[in-house]
């Protein structure tokens, strides 16, 4: 009980210091984004939280930065690219994944700031905070009505460990693809060119041809029989031994907690306490005592 509290403690502290940075980080005009796309390849995959500090005079913008702005055109739209070439009338950008300029030239106020961190894989978390915190609190609401200690920390496991694999089906933040273009040579050697935009390394592999092993963000190729005709894609998890052990374990994890402290047996608070016998009718209590 002690060890919850304490754990309970902890978890309020830890957010309410994130929310307090967050609040100092905005209030001195810094802007935080989701990479939605894979045009950043490994320097930014999909997933990935920006933070942006506003642009200075005394800190102009060079060839290389990351920055964050919406195109002239699309106020709605913040893309996270890299500058190009920085001109007199502007700055230009592209991503890194092919290496194409952008077709707009970017003024000042179009740019939202300078990317300062890029923290892969906290998007993710971002983006499944505000599910995982409803579904959390309908769990605990729907549970509180169980009154047995062992099935309502049972149903509890149970419920959560569902919460988040629908919310990681519907996500898909550890595997995936996106397609960039096919290719084909002179000598009819064929090409399928990727970009993995999971958070896992995986396998892609043609049918028919070949195959290439990709880490989040990164950029591929694999060899097709042809062009001519549709060729199927498949991408699987491709992780090291070590990668695997770490895999089960998490799958495993409810069930071994489970186990450890003795949720199938259906009692956590031990056997209950002896009835006390009662003294025959007419009998004193003193009288009963001695009798012992």
């Amino acid at each position: 009980m002690v060890l919850r509290r304490l754990t309970s403690v902890g978890l309020l502290v830890v957010v309410l210091a994130a929310a307090a940075a967050a609040l100092v980080f905005h209030l001195h005009g810094g802007h935080w984004f989701v990479v939605t796309t894979s045009s950043m390849g490994r320097a930014a995959p999909v997933g990935t939280l920006v933070l942006t500090e506003p642009t200075r005079a005394s800190l102009p913008l060079e060839v290389g930065d990351v920055v964050s702005f919406r195109p002239p055109g699309s106020p709605d739209t913040v893309y996270t690219h890299r500058v190009a070439s920085v001109e007199a009338q502007g700055i230009r950008t592209s991503g890194d994944t092919t290496g194409a300029i952008d077709p707009w030239l970017l003024a000042d106020g179009d740019v939202v700031g300078r990317a300062v961190a890029l923290l892969p894989g906290l998007g993710w978390a971002l983006r499944a905070a505000p599910w995982l915190a409803l579904g959390a609190l309908a769990i605990w609401a729907v549970s509180s009505r169980i009154a047995d200690p062992a099935r309502r920390a049972a149903s509890r496991v149970l419920l959560g460990c569902l919460l988040v694999s629908v919310v990681a089906a519907v996500q898909r933040p550890f595997v995936g693809v996106d397609l960039l273009s096919t290719t084909a040579d002179e000598t009819g050697a064929a090409a399928v060119h990727v970009v993995s935009t999971g958070l896992a390394p995986v396998r892609v592999q043609a049918d028919g041809g070949g195959h290439v092993d990709l880490v989040s963000g990164a950029v591929g190729s694999a060899s097709l029989p042809d062009v001519s005709g549709v060729v199927d894609i498949t991408t699987t998890l491709h992780l090291a031994p070590g990668g695997w052990i770490v895999v089960a374990l998490i799958c495993f994890s409810p069930l071994l907690w489970t186990l450890g402290v003795g949720l199938p047996n259906g009692d956590l608070a031990g056997p209950p306490p002896a009835a006390e016998a009662t003294p025959p009718r007419g009998t004193s209590w003193a009288r009963a005592e001695e009798a012992r």
